[in-house]
């Protein structure tokens, strides 16, 4: 009941963010790189939103590098002069090169000639209730419809699986981390299919998409519209390759950490405030540090392409009836060890190691990609010891109630005048649901 009301939801969510900070680490993944914008290179720019030259020179620049793809993770709704006609020719001639709007609240534009293009993907995020973001929105359907998971393969097929043309109405949009990854895979010959199973999930590569659930996981009545997936996390930003634009600028990058590799540009300035809390903040213990939405697209794409290519990475959770069945058979245990240990010290030890196994199970079926209840079945484990005495003795007292009312009958049966009376004292001195009982005892047998 706590669990279907929301109430453990909280519980669920740090249990899930301390199995993804212990998860082992994996090296950085080279296929993707990061060009970062920070304090001090802002302060080289003398403004923000950095001039449209400066960007058209970190473009040029880029595209020497020769970049499998590459991704501007900064709002260029607005001419910045100068260099603003320059910057609309570089984006004609430039196919690899993937923009970004904001399509759900309050809504930024893309630009202009990108979009008429279909090179665009939306960079919004998905806040849990605690403000963290632990889920990837792949697509959503605009203006304001979101996605059925039953249409994504059909349109994606459609549009070639790139980038979706904007059109006026009833059009999906692909995040950028979707587009970025799928334009990648086509490029060594991976593109998505329907599940032969469910139509729902896709099989991409050796990666298999399965949307979100209200309530799978550790979720209650999640809003999961749209086509959402779990976020397992490659790591932090010292996972991924990154180099400031003014390394870019004063060629300190090596050819080779770009060449043939996916290139995400974006803001991480603390004045900007393009920052989201991750699973890997911790408020316990110092300030919780917040995660750039560049490296929140780079993890999102990392963990597509490790799925698709690997077969690792993706995150899955049992049907309902599954955990409705975990969760029964951890109060089973918890009853059985009830009922066979009688000292508390005894019980106290056993139930902890119990449930200390328990979370080492959970946490080992995390790591091969599963995310399944704790609590509630914690819960069970531990309630059920101390709800089967009551309820034995329970019992056992309705048991000896029926025993002695049958004694009284037969004495009212040979006495009539003093069995009554003694009937009358017992039931007087009973709680009134058993003097409920007693009456029902006492009807059926006239």
């Amino acid at each position: 009941m706590l669990r279907f009301i929301g109430l453990l939801q909280g519980m669920e969510w740090n249990m899930f963010d301390s199995f993804l900070q212990q998860k082992p680490q994996v090296g950085i993944d080279s296929r993707i790189v990061v060009i970062t914008i920070d304090e001090p290179d802002l302060q080289k720019m003398g403004q923000y939103p950095i001039p449209d030259s400066i960007l058209v020179k970190a473009l040029k620049k880029l595209k020497t590098y020769q970049p499998k793809l590459m991704g501007l993770d900064l709002y260029r709704d607005l001419p910045v002069e100068p260099g603003y006609q320059e910057l609309v020719e570089l984006f004609k001639n430039t196919p690899n090169l993937i923009g970004i709007d904001k399509v759900v609240g309050t809504k930024v534009a893309p630009p202009r000639v990108l979009a008429q293009l279909g090179q665009v993907g939306f960079s919004d995020q998905i806040l849990d209730g605690d403000g963290k973001v632990r889920r990837a929105l792949l697509t959503v359907r605009s203006p304001l419809t979101l996605v059925q998971p039953d249409t994504l393969y059909e349109t994606l097929r459609e549009r070639g699986l790139g980038t979706a043309a904007l059109s006026p109405k009833n059009q999906l949009r692909q995040s950028l981390g979707l587009q970025l990854a799928l334009q990648y895979l086509k490029t060594v010959g991976i593109t998505p299919h329907t599940h032969p199973q469910n139509r729902h999930n896709i099989q991409l590569g050796k990666a298999l998409l399965i949307p979100l659930q209200p309530s799978d996981g550790g979720y209650v009545r999640a809003d999961t519209g749209g086509y959402q997936i779990l976020l397992n996390y490659q790591g932090t930003e010292q996972h991924f390759q990154s180099f400031s634009i003014t390394d870019l600028f004063q060629e300190r990058i090596p050819k080779e950490k770009i060449q043939n590799r996916i290139v995400l540009i974006g803001a991480t300035a603390e004045s900007i405030n393009d920052f989201f809390q991750t699973p890997y903040n911790n408020r316990l213990f110092g300030s919780a540090k917040q995660m750039g939405g560049v490296f929140i697209h780079a993890n999102t794409i990392s963990q597509i392409l490790t799925a698709a290519l690997e077969g690792r990475g993706m995150l899955q959770t049992w049907p309902e009836i599954w955990e409705s069945l975990w969760i029964l058979l951890w109060s089973v245990i918890g009853a059985l060890i009830g009922w066979r240990l009688k000292s508390p010290r005894q019980l106290m030890f056993v139930i902890t190691s119990t449930g200390l196994g328990l979370i080492v199970f959970s946490y080992l079926a995390f790591l091969q990609g599963w995310w399944i209840p704790i609590f509630p079945p914690l819960l069970g484990l531990v309630l059920a010891p101390i709800i089967l005495p009551l309820f034995a003795n329970k019992l056992l007292e309705k048991i000896q109630l029926q025993q002695t009312l049958k004694l009284l009958l037969v004495v009212a049966k040979e006495q009539p005048a003093a069995g009554k009376i003694a009937i009358e004292y017992f039931k007087q001195a009973e709680s009134k649901e058993n003097q409920q009982l007693i009456d029902k005892i006492l009807q059926q047998d006239d």
